[in-house]
């Protein structure tokens, strides 16, 4: 629970403009995985817009197994 709380603390510290890798939850259905994007819009509870080549994807909180902050 400590690990999922922690994940969550990350992911509101996100801002727009950063560039990140996101792996998800391959129940999440998206592909491919991990992906690598800019962040568009975050939220109150974590979730959060990424722009990748094929579009903006919304990307859910609970779906996210990693996330790492790249360097623009």
């Amino acid at each position: 629970m400590a690990i999922f709380q922690s994940l969550t603390s990350v992911l509101k510290a996100l801002a727009a403009g950063d560039r990140v890798k996101v792996t998800l939850r391959p129940e999440s259905g998206c592909f491919p995985n991990p992906m690598e994007g800019k962040i568009a819009d975050t939220d109150e509870a974590g979730n959060f817009s990424l722009k990748v080549e094929k579009g903006v994807l919304r990307i859910r909180a609970d779906d996210v197994l990693s996330v790492t902050r790249l360097q623009s």
